[in-house]
């Protein structure tokens, strides 16, 4: 009789379990058909995404070259020019020409752009654009011409220089000196 009444206990307990489960099926049923969570397709990559290299910025010490007050002489001045690639040192130098570092000295590349300087087989080809107002007399145009061969040949690597405006070979940068096709160090 004691196990009758046993077996009875654990039958009714399996039945309210069992009761009790189902309805908590039921609700998480319902619960989920009103709230349907918003899945959006990403798609997968098959490996995880690098991070970013970071270019290392170099920098070097030249020599660059400005006029003087009177524009009748270069005034060498050292500075440090910072360029990521190593390619990008021969535009940072010309670029270091753009911008007097005081009143005494005047910027000779002022006005011009570097569009491009590619060194290839010991040549390096500069592509320039020049505005209107950096065009000087033949004086001025004798200094840029100086200041760009000098502050370019001091890197070893450089043999000769071609100097291109807009992409084109000219005969003279501004008119008034010729310009040798291409320039050799000396």
């Amino acid at each position: 009789m004691l196990n009758n009444k046993l077996s009875g206990v654990l039958i009714g307990v399996s039945l309210i379990a069992l009761l009790s489960a189902c309805g908590q099926a039921k609700i998480q049923g319902t619960a989920e058909q009103t709230v349907k969570p918003q899945v959006q397709n990403v798609p997968e990559s098959k490996q995880p995404a690098a991070p970013p290299v970071q270019d290392k910025v170099k920098q070097n010490t030249i020599k660059v070259y400005f006029g003087d007050e009177s524009g009748e002489k270069l005034v060498e001045q050292e500075v440090a020019v910072s360029y990521k690639q190593e390619d990008e040192k021969y535009s940072a130098s010309l670029a270091a020409l753009s911008t007097a570092p005081d009143s005494k000295r005047i910027a000779l590349l002022k006005g011009i752009t570097i569009k491009s300087a590619v060194l290839k087989n010991q040549l390096l080809t500069v592509d320039l654009s020049i505005a209107p107002e950096a065009r000087m007399g033949a004086g001025g145009e004798d200094l840029v011409l100086q200041a760009m061969k000098k502050t370019l040949f001091q890197f070893s690597e450089i043999q000769s220089l071609e100097i291109l405006v807009d992409g084109k070979v000219v005969d003279s940068l501004m008119g008034h000196m010729e310009l040798p096709h291409p320039i050799k160090r000396d």
